[in-house]
C-alpha cells in the first residue's frame, strides 16, 4: 500500500482516548503522533530527505511501538500497530528514493 493511503487510513481512524497519558519512544503518545504526520506530510510534498539521524529516530520509534503494542490494551495496541504501519513506509519510502 502506497504511504499517501496509509497515512490517509491513520488520520482517518484519530487516536483513542486511551492513549492519554501514554508515553512512547520517550514522547507523549498524541506528540509523537503529530511528528509522525508532520514527518509524512514533509516527505509526500519533497520537503524533506530522510537523513541518518531521521532514520535512526524512526527505527526507535518502530521499536518502541512493537513493545508498548505488546503491553498494551486494546484501543492503544491498535493504535501503535497502526502507527507502526505508517513509520514502516516511511522508513520503505524514504530507503526507495535513495536506491
Amino acid at each position: 500500500m502506497q504511504l499517501g493511503s496509509i497515512w490517509r487510513e491513520h488520520l482517518a481512524a484519530g487516536c483513542p482516548r486511551e492513549l492519554t497519558g501514554v508515553e512512547i519512544a520517550g514522547s507523549d503518545a498524541r506528540t509523537l503522533d503529530a511528528e509522525i504526520n508532520a514527518c509524512v506530510s514533509a516527505l509526500l510534498c519533497s520537503s524533506m530527505t530522510v537523513d541518518e539521524r531521521i532514520e535512526r529516530r524512526l527505527t526507535h520509534i518502530c521499536t518502541a511501538l512493537i513493545d508498548k503494542q505488546a503491553e498494551a490494551n486494546e484501543p492503544v495496541a491498535i493504535y501503535c500497530a497502526r502507527l507502526n504501519r505508517l513509520v514502516s513506509a516511511v522508513l520503505t519510502e524514504s530507503r526507495a528514493g535513495r536506491a
